[in-house]
């Protein structure tokens, strides 16, 4: 009965609680962008947890994980869904080498910083320090637009230009976070065989392949008939589910395996329009949803872990100022914008939030649960910093 009670309560909270987030309202800047990213939530669902009220407490938690996994299929294929090729296309291509850049700079300065430290304080086992480094920065590496939702319409007008570099960077960013983040599944201590390490990691990257291409196939199949309205959002539910569950027997990640699904099938079918629509109808709970799971698993037992969260948030800003630099002077029509892009590229958005809980599922643990409290206090860092820093740059550049 607990069970039934907690899912209608976060059930409630999201559908509900999204009419008021995502709003300007007359406040604070920085307390602005609480409420423009859900950040809230997270709160919210640390007051229900274990840790407090315990009205969702750790059995209930485990209960409803297949929930959690629908969640994160949905969310993956959704972000799938939005790289459609020929769309990207129509940007100059040192749009793209410049986010690849940006991406990877970011990745190598968190993955060495994190290596360092993790490695000299022995928090981790050894089986999970690659995967958790891994994680961690393809966390960083993400970016999201929301704060340019804060930015008057002047404005963005005035600097078009660079906010569609922002916007085009923000896209690239998540699909190198996702690639970085498949590594750390690839690379756990695998239970096939004892034959090398080079050698389960090639064998876990068929199996997981293989899978992916058994689910887009089966999905192209289903839509191949042409299905609108309630069937399309049956048939779509349904895909999602199967997607993930298969995805959790394989020990494999239902964000990343969605996410291949979903990037497939928009590029090689003709019902982009269609599935698009029906993806993104229920984006925002969806999301309000994974916010409010993540704040119930959310260990803050001590307050010394705000310093390396600080220094994880200090890591990421290096790697965006750097990037950015470095996307402005790769060749001279580029250097037309401003060398401190980066500070425009801080704010994390959704996608690092999913990753964390996507990595929790797949890799539990006391310390793995005190490492994802880290980042959920580096991305609430983010969120305060990322507003202001970027209307800086829109208005001195």
């Amino acid at each position: 009965m607990k069970i039934i009670f907690a899912f209608l309560l976060i059930i409630f909270l999201a559908f509900s609680g999204y009419h008021l987030s995502f709003k300007k309202f007359r406040l604070p800047l920085f307390i602005r962008g609480f409420y423009l990213s859900g950040t809230e939530f997270l709160f919210l669902g640390f007051l229900l947890g274990p840790r407090l009220l315990n009205v969702i407490d750790n059995e209930t938690v485990k209960a409803l994980e297949p929930f959690t996994t629908f969640l994160l299929g949905w969310i993956g294929f959704l972000f799938g869904l939005q790289f459609e090729i020929k769309k990207l296309r129509r940007y100059p291509f040192e749009f793209l080498i410049g986010s690849i850049l940006e991406g990877l700079i970011t990745f190598i300065i968190v993955f060495a910083g994190s290596y360092f430290i993790l490695t000299n304080i022995n928090f981790l086992e050894d089986n999970l320090l690659l995967p958790a480094i891994l994680m961690l920065s393809a966390a960083a590496s993400c970016t999201a637009p929301t704060g340019l939702a804060l930015s008057t319409t002047r404005l963005i007008k005035k600097h078009n230009n660079t906010v569609k570099l922002l916007q085009y960077i923000s896209s690239i960013d998540g699909l190198i976070a996702l690639i970085i983040f498949g590594l750390a599944f690839f690379c756990r201590i695998p239970f096939f065989s004892e034959a090398g390490l080079f050698y389960d990691i090639g064998k876990n990257a068929l199996l997981y392949m293989g899978a992916s291409l058994g689910c887009i196939i089966l999905f192209a199949i289903l839509l191949s008939i042409r299905k609108d309205g309630p069937e399309l959002i049956l048939i779509a539910i349904g895909m999602v589910v199967f997607t993930g569950g298969t995805a959790r027997v394989l020990n494999f990640s239902p964000l990343l395996i969605n996410f291949l699904v979903g990037f497939s099938l928009i590029n090689l079918t003709r019902n982009e329009d269609r599935l698009f629509t029906v993806f993104v109808a229920i984006e925002k709970p969806v999301y309000l949803l994974l916010l409010i799971f993540l704040g119930v698993s959310w260990n803050f037992d001590t307050i010394w872990i705000l310093f390396p969260a600080a220094a994880y948030c200090m890591l990421r800003f290096f790697g965006k100022i750097l990037g950015g630099y470095v996307i402005t002077h790769i060749n001279s029509e580029m250097k037309k914008y401003p060398s401190l892009l980066g500070i425009g590229l801080l704010s994390p958005g959704g996608l690092p939030l999913a990753i964390l809980l996507d990595f929790q599922k797949g890799f539990p643990g006391l310390h793995i649960s005190l490492l994802a409290g880290m980042v959920i206090i580096s991305v609430i860092y983010n969120d305060i910093l990322s507003p202001n820093l970027l209307q800086r740059l829109l208005r001195d550049k």
